[in-house]
């Protein structure tokens, strides 16, 4: 159990996660939003705030201010060791100290805290040595008292945790000769110094010490203190006295879920399991089982959460990289065409004046023969709109003027007998346009941002034994579909498939839309359809389905 040596530790680290740097000119300082939002979910949410300082930490590296990298990368690694992620906290760390410079003093703070929290994370993975290593040369990089004191804290918990009780316990009585009673460290001090002393000599009494630190922690409001001082009360009776432990262990045990640390839930779950016989042995497991099993679990996604942050991270910077890469390339292209373009155009026009005069005449004649050309085929076409367009808008206006009882349905046969009328107006265009290509083009005006539509099959060979006539029924058929999407199905993925097997041609319509409505009736558009296809002998179904609208209109 080392619940408050525990304590201790965290608070270290998040006093090392709060440090600032010192003070810069304002007019010299640029914020970084990322980091400054990652400290708002520090105590709340460790993922949102790993998150934002690694985005930090990008901003940081396009300003290069490796000093700001180096900060986000201490945060983070301090957040993996909370979570339980030494090795990833320790890989983060050791890539900080690429970024802090130890001949600065203005990275002090943050080497202090870089070196400290690799010291914690090896003493995590019994790596003693290293530990202790780590924080020795965090000693160099501080002068405040608290956190010098923190450090010799943290070498007595390496030394206890090899054995070497006797130098723990030296360091303990130098801690707490130069805090006082009074300090709020005082309890957490005593409680590592009794331990340490009790296994350094079996005939020392620890108890009298672990009590007056759990009354001392009442006079600081620390429960984390007084949980740390039951585990080591139960710790020492487990041999002596089971009603001791029990009792104790049932204390710790509560107060551990009130501070929501598993860790001590399932040491006094643990305790308890060895002195319970039958039923209560059983419970105490189950909730063992259950705590631990919830533990692994979080840690285990506190750890792929962290890497798939990263990950993201990285791989939008090789994204990045690449897509830089090919700006480059293109620039490069761009210029080359530059000037391979200006390079053209300077030949062509010394080569256009050593034979303007030559061609000036005959130019100008085409020129002009050109216009009257384009200008004649601009009156003609302008008088073919004004007489299909205008006149025709203007007899429906004249209908719905004079009638008022005029039904809706001539009122729509008007305007698409005058639509049919407009259409033919580049009629010829369309016929010279393969049939596929139409349909593409009546596909991509309904599609946007909102809807996307994806077409297969639509080639050439699928329209091949399809007469005109039969072509331009079912590319009104398509447009119908398309406009009943766009006025009713909101969806925003549609599926237009067109098959051909044989002599038989089918074409699939499928979307994500709200589908068709319980009781639904067709309408003017539905009824268009099968219209239009009867006449061709066609058939539409519409099949069955939870989301969305499925339909397939079947060529014969």
């Amino acid at each position: 159990m080392q619940k408050s040596i525990f304590c201790f530790l965290i608070l270290i680290l998040i006093g090392c996660s709060k440090k600032e740097e010192p003070k810069i000119e304002s007019s010299k300082k640029q914020i970084n939003p990322f980091y400054e939002k990652a400290f708002v979910f520090m105590d709340k949410d460790s993922d949102s705030s790993f998150y934002y300082l690694d985005k930090a930490k990008d901003l940081f590296q396009k300003r290069n201010d490796s000093f700001g990298m180096g900060k986000s990368f201490v945060n983070m690694a301090i957040i993996q060791e909370k979570a339980g992620d030494n090795f990833g906290s320790i890989e983060t760390s050791l890539h900080a100290s690429q970024f802090l410079k130890e001949k600065d003093t203005a990275h002090y703070n943050f080497l202090f805290c870089n070196y400290n929290n690799l010291g914690v994370a090896s003493n995590n993975l019994k790596n003693y040595t290293d530990a202790r290593r780590f924080y020795d040369k965090a000693l160099l990089f501080t002068k405040d008292p608290i956190d010098k004191m923190a450090l010799a804290n943290n070498i007595a918990i390496v030394y206890h945790n090899e054995r070497r009780y006797r130098k723990a316990v030296d360091i303990y009585t130098k801690l707490l000769d130069s805090v006082g009673s009074k300090s709020e460290f005082y309890p957490k001090l005593l409680l590592n110094f009794a331990r340490s002393k009790w296994l350094e000599d079996k005939n020392y009494n620890p108890v009298k010490d672990y009590l007056k630190a759990e009354k001392l922690s009442d006079n600081f409001d620390d429960e984390w203190t007084k949980d740390a001082a039951y585990a080591y009360l139960s710790a020492y009776y487990a041999t002596k006295n089971i009603d001791s432990t029990r009792h104790y262990s049932n204390k710790m045990l509560t107060l551990a879920r009130k501070l929501q640390y598993p860790e001590d839930q399932l040491e006094a779950l643990q305790n308890l399991i060895k002195i319970s016989d039958g039923i209560h042995a059983q419970k105490y497991f189950d909730n063992y089982s259950r705590i631990e099993d919830s533990l692994t679990n979080s840690q285990n996604k506190a750890k792929n959460q962290f890497a798939l942050i990263r990950f993201e991270s990285e791989k939008a910077k090789a994204e990045n990289i690449i897509l830089q890469k090919q700006r480059e390339i293109n620039e490069y292209k761009i210029l080359r065409q530059t000037l391979i373009s200006w390079a053209i155009i300077i030949l062509t026009l010394i080569i256009s004046a050593i034979i303007f005069f030559w061609i000036k005449r005959k130019r100008q004649r085409l020129i002009e023969d050109a216009n009257n050309k384009l200008h004649a085929q601009r009156l003609d076409f302008s008088k073919k709109v004004h007489d299909v367009v205008a006149n025709g808008i203007y007899e429906v206006m004249t209908t719905i003027e004079h009638q008022n009882d005029l039904p809706k349905e001539k009122i729509l046969d008007k305007l698409e007998l005058m639509y049919e009328k407009s259409r033919n107006l580049s009629y010829d265009d369309n016929l010279q346009q393969d049939f596929n290509e139409r349909i593409t083009g009546l596909v991509s005006a309904f599609d946007n941002d909102n809807t996307k539509i994806i077409i297969i099959g639509n080639d050439p060979e699928f329209w091949l034994g399809i007469n005109q006539f039969s072509k331009e029924e079912l590319f009104q058929v398509v447009r119908e579909l398309l406009v009943n999407m766009k006025k009713h199905s909101q969806a925003t993925n549609v599926i237009l498939r067109f098959i051909k097997d044989d002599n038989l041609h089918e074409i699939k319509y499928i979307d994500n839309g709200i589908g068709l409505p319980e009781g639904f009736a067709e309408k003017n558009g539905f009824s268009n359809m099968r219209s239009r296809l009867e006449e061709l002998g066609s058939m539409l179904e519409i099949e069955e389905g939870n989301s969305g609208l499925k339909l397939s209109i079947k060529l014969k």
